[in-house]
């Protein structure tokens, strides 16, 4: 592993905290835990420049104002608004120039979930590590009761496993924050629309050309609104959705598997074994033997 490179200067209040945690074996090697927290209050100087560090960061500005320049971008941070990165690349966050300050909340964390949480971050976010939290008190909330714990104590497998559910519940808040991050409170009429056409005709042939014609609408500007605000493409949605119906049908009914691809919309038998198999990792029959296995009726035995 190559060697982190660090260059910092600490220009923080006395009422600061920074707590470091050593994490429980048995945590560092399978669920998310907390490397080390804090609360700053910077004064102008202050800055970081890192790279190569197995980490995760989340720093929440609570007032005041700081820069980030991360994976080629340069980002302004305000009340309000955070950035969550990967320290394995290249940061270098400050009080903005000019600022007399910059008060943050902010957690370093890793384990093993943490990396497909943080790509699932990306993904809603458009690439973009900053977002601004539609309640910024949940995140406020969240990063307090960590820094309360471990202040406290938190010195025990039990700590941990407890800290790993704030950072769960944490990463969960800010992936459902960068997929909602439109100033409407709600989608948009499009693709309420799409959707609700999807789950009623679900059974039905459904192309993108069909699904645009249904809602009166460009079929390149409802894909891209579409993934945008759900965060699947209009064709996997129809997918997940197709598969959750026959889930309930495999589960609930002894109908042939020919059977249930039909029921579902897909006429190919083997194309939706290949499907299912890709999606939930194992064939209908094996998820069938699973979930249905009804009891033979004796009511007839002497």
């Amino acid at each position: 592993m190559a060697q982190v490179k660090l260059n910092f200067n600490l220009d923080l209040e006395p009422e600061s905290v920074w707590l470091t945690v050593t994490a429980a074996q048995a945590a560092r090697a399978s669920i998310a835990y907390v490397q080390e927290l804090g609360d700053f209050r910077c004064g102008p100087n202050y800055y970081t420049t890192r790279e190569n560090l197995p980490s995760y960061l989340i720093k929440l500005c609570i007032s005041g104002e700081g820069t980030l320049d991360y994976d080629g971008q340069s980002y302004t941070v305000q009340p309000g608004q955070l950035f969550w990165i990967d320290c394995m690349k290249p940061q270098h966050y400050r009080t903005a120039p000019g600022k007399e300050s910059w008060h943050v909340l902010w957690v370093h964390f890793f384990g093993a979930p943490c990396e497909a949480y943080y790509h699932l971050f990306l993904a809603q976010n458009e690439g973009k590590c900053v977002v601004r939290p539609g309640s910024d008190m949940l995140i406020h909330s969240a990063l307090d009761g960590l820094l309360k714990q471990y202040r406290e104590g938190g010195n025990t497998l039990l700590d941990d496993v407890q800290a790993s559910a704030t950072l769960t519940q944490l990463m969960s808040q800010l992936i459902h924050a960068a997929g909602t991050r439109s100033d409407a409170d709600n989608l948009p009429g499009y693709v309420l629309d799409a959707r609700d056409y999807i789950n009623r005709h679900y059974a039905e042939r459904i192309t993108l050309d069909v699904l645009a014609r249904a809602i009166s609408i460009n079929k390149f500007y409802l894909q891209k609104l579409f993934k945008r605000c759900l965060g699947l493409s209009p064709n996997e949605y129809l997918i997940h959705t197709r598969l959750t119906r026959a889930k309930q049908l495999l589960r609930t009914t002894s109908a042939p598997i020919s059977q249930v691809a039909l029921d579902v919309g897909i006429n190919n038998i083997g194309h939706f074994i290949s499907l299912f198999k890709r999606y939930e990792g194992v064939t209908p029959s094996g998820y069938r033997q699973y979930w249905y296995n009804p009891e033979p009726d004796h009511s007839g035995e002497t």
